[in-house]
């Protein structure tokens, strides 16, 4: 088999580094961005780490700040249409998945005519190069800073849906851990087994590579060692930097390898009960890993000894039953709701629900080929 990689041009990370994206627009032959971030960076005034630097800088800005959690096209076009107005010509994305996934959809939508509807799916053609785009993270979490997809909402049918070009890689990510240090402990937790679940579907995936899965243990064992004590102490940066660095590996691994069923049915639980990407993603880890087991269990052992974990003289299948039980001791300790009945949410399974999921291009890499009553059940024993 043949892989391709695909990553950011350049990374710059460490307390602070935030201070240096002036530097990187100018080598950019750039000097008007729009800042595409949400209303939660402002009210919690991470904002101002970005704007500081930009104002030392006398450099030109526009703050667009309508980002909401999962956002819609509708705000996507919407933020395409004051970056055109705006004559900006980069975009910087501040925030979580939602603000870089956002950042990269108005990058399309800023040089290229029509609404965001018209990029989804895998190749789109654009007539222009989108903007480029600089990506700071705030939560270590989704990986989007080195991804080539950005996830979309449709709000109206319910359902996540894509874009995906090579184009969509920002040029440059940003790993600055000050600026995860006001982070709510929840918040801590579910990005980071957003991140964690990127590492292990990543490993698992038939699309993996000696390359990926090697960066799926490196980014598996920094996150596994630290997102619990940096949920404990935000304010720890060593702690903040490896969390950033766990991501930023999970999000190459899985960008270059693929996940696999845990993301497709979190992507349906999430679009249909609103529940965030990390929580979904850990009401499917066990499930997805029992479901599995015969059709990668020689990757259980690996992955488990990559945590840390001896496995000399256990059966393939017996380090595949530790791994499951270390995974329900992750998420006990996380404090990952274990249903969605334990969220207050009742579900119904929708044909259209089970369609979506079959049709998710996560499902493609996933070990084990699913049907549509391995999905039925799957949901179910989510309730």
């Amino acid at each position: 088999m043949i892989h391709e990689f695909f990553g950011p041009k350049k990374l710059i990370a460490g307390e602070n580094s935030i201070d240096l994206v002036p530097n990187e627009i100018k080598a950019l032959n750039k000097a008007n961005p729009l800042i595409v971030t949400d209303a939660g960076i402002v009210e919690r005034g991470v904002l101002r780490r970005l704007i500081s630097p930009l104002d030392e800088a006398r450099m030109s800005y526009k703050v667009f700040s309508d980002v909401e959690p999962d956002p819609s096209m509708e705000v996507m076009d919407k933020g395409g249409q004051v970056c055109r107005e705006g004559k900006h010509d980069c975009i910087i994305a501040l925030g979580g998945g939602s603000s870089i996934d956002a950042a990269k959809a108005i990058s399309v939508v800023a040089t290229n005519k029509g609404a965001v509807r018209n990029y989804l799916g895998i190749g789109a053609v654009y007539k222009q190069d989108p903007l480029p785009v600089i990506a700071i993270p705030t939560t270590a979490g989704t990986g989007s800073e080195v991804t080539l997809v950005a996830v979309v909402s449709d709000k109206k049918n319910k359902v996540k849906l894509g874009m995906k070009s090579p184009k969509l890689m920002p040029v440059a990510a940003v790993l600055d851990p000050t600026l995860l240090s006001s982070l709510p402990p929840r918040l801590i937790a579910s990005t980071g087994l957003d991140a964690f679940t990127h590492a292990l579907e990543s490993f698992m995936s038939i699309r993996s590579s000696i390359m990926t899965r090697e960066l799926s243990l490196d980014a598996a064992r920094m996150i596994f060692d630290s997102v619990i004590p940096f949920r404990d102490n935000p304010k720890d940066m060593e702690l903040g930097l490896k969390m950033l660095y766990g991501s930023f590996l999970a999000g190459l691994a899985f960008t270059n390898g693929g996940v696999g069923a845990m993301h497709a049915l979190a992507h349906s639980i999430g679009s249909q009960y609103h529940v965030a990407h990390g929580v979904a993603c850990g009401l499917f880890v066990t499930r997805v890993l029992r479901e599995n087991m015969d059709a990668a269990l020689d990757r259980y052992g690996a992955f488990l000894a990559g945590l840390g974990y001896e496995t000399k003289g256990l059966s393939a299948t017996a380090c595949a039953e530790k791994l499951i039980e270390v995974m329900d001791e992750f998420l006990r300790k996380l404090e990952i709701p274990a249903t969605l009945t334990a969220m207050g949410i009742k579900l119904e399974v929708l044909p259209e629900m089970i369609t979506a999921i079959m049709k998710d291009p996560p499902l493609m890499a996933n070990p084990k080929k699913y049907d549509e009553e391995t999905i039925r059940r799957l949901l179910e024993s989510a309730r």
